[in-house]
This record gives structure tokens, C-alpha cells and sequence, in this order.
């Protein structure tokens, strides 16, 4: 099926994407690798490279915001721009994504984790970062997560807030439920008031684990 595109007058191959691929692609315009988007898409797809440009001039990076005028208010996969008209891809981001990360990194309280002894040396640790994008890209798919419960990425903690941590971010119930509806998960990360010693930090191995509801 094509789709044309009111904005640049070309016709666009519309392609119902897997989950795995969604999330390949994803990662990879994340990272503005769009060279290896078209491999991909020529590789899974057996389309030829014109047809292939015109298909990744219409991926946008950021979910809601157009591809050609940035308009931010897009809803839905495989729309139109009611701005300027162009059609864009708009692929669902995975529920782990930037906006997530950053609240978690605001909600790290380092006076409330489950190995005491430490309390009073890490207190003015902070966090300048949880990265969105684990080296393992697949840990995002919904049937993996339900698997294993947890997904693992980097964080920088510290006095400076600049020493890399391997940080494992652990599923409970209420955040298995949201992740395979899709809702966000900020709303399943504890507050003070509702978990005590939701995190666990282990300092000579540079690790950290949270647990969401």
C-alpha cells in the first residue's frame, strides 16, 4: 500500500512494522544512524534505495513531532500532519524511553535505599543521567520484559554525578501491566511515602537496582 504525501507530492510505501522492527528502528534514528535504517529496511523488505529514502524522509525521530515542520501534536502510527500534511510513520516509542529515564534520574533518593550501611557515605551522590537506550535493544520488547522482569542500561551517580553505573531497573506488577499497555511507567516509580528502600546500591562494583511498582 502507498500513501501520498501531500506535503512532498511522493508516494510512500506504507509498512506495517514488527514490534522488533519498530524498536531496531527506533533505536537506530535515536542514534541518527539513518545509513543503517536503510540497510535494514532493504535487507527485511526487498524494496530498492529510492524507494527506501522516501520511506526514511517520513520517519520521524520523535514520536508526535513531524518529520518536516515539527509540529509537536501527532497521535496515532501512519499519520498525517494537520500542520503541513506530511505523512509520518510516527512509531510508538517503547514505554523505557527518554521521558522515563529522566524522571527516574529525578527520583533517585539516596537517602532511601535498602543497604543502610551505606547511607551516610553515598548522601550527596546524585544523578545526571539514566540512558534510555540499553546495549541489548531487544530487553525492550514486551514478551522479553515479561520474562525477565528487569531491564539493564547505564546511569552516572556519584559525588559528581558523572561515574558510570550498570543499573538494573526491576518490573514489578504494576509496571508489567503499564509496559504491556502501553501507559507510561512514571507513575510506577515509588515515592518515599509509598516504598521505603526501593533502591539498592553497591558502591565498588559500581552497580545500582531499582524496583518499580
Amino acid at each position: 500500500m502507498k500513501i501520498n504525501c501531500k506535503n512532498c507530492k511522493n508516494e510512500v510505501i506504507n509498512i506495517n512494522f514488527t514490534e522488533e522492527q519498530k524498536l531496531d528502528i527506533y533505536a537506530l534514528m535515536q542514534n541518527d544512524l539513518k545509513k543503517f535504517v536503510e540497510h535494514k529496511i532493504i535487507s527485511d523488505f526487498n524494496l530498492d534505495q529510492n524507494e527506501v529514502k522516501i520511506i526514511i524522509q517520513h520517519l520521524n525521530n520523535t514520536q508526535g513531532k513531524c518529520c518536516e515542520c515539527e509540529f509537536e501534536n501527532l497521535i496515532g502510527e501512519y499519520v498525517e500532519c494537520h500542520n503541513c500534511g506530511a505523512f509520518n510513520y510516527n512509531i510508538t516509542e517503547p514505554m523505557f524511553n527518554v521521558e522515563f529515564c529522566s524522571n527516574l534520574e529525578w527520583s533517585l533518593d539516596f537517602h532511601n535505599i535498602e543497604n543502610q550501611g551505606i547511607k551516610y557515605y553515598i548522601k550527596d551522590f546524585w544523578c545526571d543521567g539514566v540512558q534510555h537506550l540499553p546495549d541489548d535493544i531487544s530487553t525492550l520488547l514486551y514478551k522479553n520484559i515479561k520474562r525477565d522482569k528487569e531491564v539493564n542500561t547505564k546511569a552516572w551517580l556519584g559525588y559528581s554525578g558523572q561515574e558510570i553505573y550498570d543499573m538494573k531497573i526491576k518490573f514489578g506488577p504494576e509496571s508489567l501491566e503499564n509496559y504491556k499497555h502501553k501507559k507510561s511507567l512514571i507513575d510506577c516509580i515509588p515515592k518515599h511515602s509509598e516504598k521505603l528502600n526501593w533502591i539498592k546500591i553497591y558502591v565498588e562494583d559500581k552497580r545500582i537496582e531499582a524496583q518499580l511498582k
